[in-house]
C-alpha cells in the first residue's frame, strides 16, 4: 500500500511539474505598425529545456491561434518570437 501511494504521489508531482515547466510564450507585446497592413506583436519564449535548440523551440511553439512566430530573434539572453498580424489600421 505504501509503495503504491508513493508511486502515485511521485507520478502526480512529475505530471504537475512537467506541465508547469512546458515551453511557453510570455505576455504578447504590441510593437505597433511595422509595415503597410501589418501590426507586429512579440513575446519571450520561456522554459526552454536545458540543451534544447532555442531557434527550433521558437519555430515550433504556437501562440493563440496564430501559429508559430513569423520570425525568431535570439538576443543571447532571451528568445523572442515576432508575429506579423494583418491590421487595416496600419498604412
Amino acid at each position: 500500500m505504501f509503495r503504491l501511494l508513493v508511486g502515485a504521489v511521485f507520478g502526480l508531482v512529475f505530471l504537475v511539474s512537467s506541465q508547469a515547466h512546458a515551453v511557453n510564450w510570455g505576455a504578447l507585446k504590441d510593437d505597433g505598425c511595422k509595415s503597410t497592413g501589418f501590426r507586429q506583436f512579440s513575446a519571450i519564449l520561456w522554459n526552454i529545456p536545458r540543451g534544447a535548440n532555442w531557434e527550433a523551440a521558437c519555430a515550433q511553439t504556437p501562440v493563440l491561434d496564430w501559429g508559430p512566430p513569423t520570425r525568431c530573434k535570439n538576443t543571447v539572453f532571451n528568445m523572442w518570437g515576432e508575429w506579423d498580424r494583418p491590421d487595416p489600421q496600419c498604412f
